[in-house]
């Protein structure tokens, strides 16, 4: 009984260190210019996977809001824009999304285009930036980026089916 429980405790111990060095090197910087590796397909795939709506990305990038780094998609969904932002830590050259990130959305309900709005380096929320009707309304919604990375490694296991 004891040698089964010191062996699943071994093997969970070993699933938990697995889960804990779950990072995933988004963008390096190059003389001051942000450049994406060759994952930045599955990137883009794991942002409109993760909203599970139809949403497309029309762009990323990584953006310095304040003094923090964030992986940024601007994305339509039924013709209204809205934008994902992901937490970045920058090691050396290179921003990297770690297990303890946030996904957070910023949607145009009734606003032209709403901007994240930062206190001390952290997006707490979007504000209308350019009136859209009378209710100026954008959308915030933050969720751990467990999502993210649960589809971000879906995408990369399709482009390694693919090549394989």
């Amino acid at each position: 009984m004891v040698k089964k429980l010191l062996i699943l405790f071994l093997f969970l111990g070993g699933l938990m260190a697995v889960a804990s060095a779950q990072h995933i090197e988004a963008a390096r910087i190059n003389n001051g210019v942000f450049e994406f590796g060759d994952n930045q397909e599955q990137l883009i795939k794991a942002v409109e996977w993760t909203f599970k709506d139809g949403t497309k990305v029309t762009d990323l990038k990584v953006e310095q809001m304040q003094n923090t780094f964030f992986l940024v998609a601007y994305c339509v969904y039924q013709g209204r824009a809205r934008m994902a932002a992901i937490d970045l830590v920058q090691e050396g050259n290179t921003f990297v999304i770690k297990e303890d990130a946030w996904f957070k959305t910023c949607s145009a309900v009734a606003c032209e285009t709403c901007k994240y709005f930062l206190e001390n380096n952290r997006i707490v929320a979007c504000k209308c930036e350019a009136t859209g009707s009378i209710s100026n309304h954008c959308h915030y919604r933050s969720l751990p980026v467990a999502g993210f990375i649960t589809q971000y490694n879906r995408a990369m296991k399709m482009k390694k089916d693919q090549e394989n």
